[in-house]
């Protein structure tokens, strides 16, 4: 399983177990190094996944008889593991690291991204959210009050005026919110309610998100909310913080800062 470092505050990777460990042996990785991988819920010191995980330890000697396996990434004497095609693989990895290859399964693929800071919890992403539902509050507000006028002389002598006038409303939201994340979220990764909390919504790999991919998040939030905003607590005992839209558009929102 491939690995993430962080060297400043900046990501580095997909690095392969391998790769990791010379990182290590090198001195580019040390003990206070921010790591992680894939089910990880955050960035955590090297040092302290070392020791829990069996990896090489940073200034600590190795067996030169040793390697490491190409799927977990700890260490094994040689005489106990198998080599293919120059990756060692440990007795007990054997069957998962041939089942992958015969399904064809890359073996060195980039994985999810959580950003050093690891994932917005709920409380944030909800302080967040309140932000971002005022300030589009405010902008529908304005620009209905803009709107009124038009519609009000016809109010008393079209009774229908009344019901075009509630369609262009909503028309005006939905182009408002959708305006508001597409502008902020394609610039900046995240909403000013967002930026305010220190978050921000990527793809799964880390990429940003596109035009399509926000609308679709944009209009996947009214499910999240229509069924009892069961959608956005998910959000509260998901292991990667994700609401339902998150997993509908394949996105996360991440931490930016601690």
């Amino acid at each position: 399983m491939d690995w993430f470092y962080a060297i400043n505050n900046n990501r580095q990777g997909p690095v392969n177990p391998e790769t990791l460990a010379r990182l290590v042996s090198d001195g580019t990785i040390t003990a206070e190094t921010l790591v992680w991988r894939q089910g990880m819920a955050k960035w955590e010191p090297y040092g302290e996944v070392a020791a829990a995980e069996g990896l090489d330890v940073p200034g600590q000697g190795v067996d030169p008889d040793s390697a490491i396996c190409a799927v977990d990434g700890k260490r094994y004497p040689k005489r106990e593991m198998v080599e293919y095609e120059g990756r060692w693989i440990s007795a007990g990895n054997r069957d998962v690291f041939f089942q992958r290859l015969r399904e064809g399964v890359p073996l060195d693929t980039g994985s999810i991204v959580p950003g050093p800071y690891g994932y917005a919890n709920f409380g944030r992403r909800f302080v967040a959210k309140l932000l971002d539902g005022f300030i589009v509050y405010v902008l529908n507000t304005v620009l209905q009050m803009l709107t009124m006028p038009l519609f009000a002389s016809s109010f008393m002598r079209d009774p229908e005026a009344i019901f075009t006038y509630s369609i262009i409303i909503q028309l005006i939201g939905i182009v408002v919110g959708l305006s508001y994340g597409i502008l902020f979220i394609r610039k900046f990764d995240a909403t000013p309610g967002k930026l305010a909390l220190g978050l921000k919504v990527l793809r799964a790999n880390g990429d940003k998100l596109s035009i399509g991919r926000i609308i679709g998040r944009y209009f996947s939030e009214w499910l999240s909310g229509l069924i009892l905003a069961i959608g956005y607590l998910m959000a509260a005992w998901d292991d990667e913080q994700r609401t339902l839209h998150d997993r509908i558009c394949d996105t996360r929102v991440i931490k930016a800062r601690a």
